[in-house]
């Protein structure tokens, strides 16, 4: 892990009401796949943890720029290669 100060000057745009998607991972690597919104990153990961219900999950800050693009907060993809 690297650590340095930043200078907040620098940013260009941000997401005040950022919308997550969550996707859980049964062990066949199936997929359900949820778009989250009104909810912190805190919150979405107490929700996903409450209904993982023995799969993984992956959490996804939505990313509106030129398409829609997934920025990885937590978890990983069992199907990524």
């Amino acid at each position: 892990m690297g650590i340095k100060a930043v200078d907040p000057r620098d940013q260009t745009w941000g997401i005040s009401q950022p919308k997550y998607q969550v996707y859980f991972h049964d062990e066949t690597g199936a997929a359900d796949e949820y778009e989250v919104e009104g909810a912190d990153v805190a919150e979405v990961m107490a929700w996903a943890e409450a209904q993982r219900v023995g799969r993984t999950f992956v959490l996804y800050a939505c990313v509106p720029r030129d398409g829609l693009g997934l920025l990885r907060l937590a978890g990983c993809d069992p199907n990524a290669r």
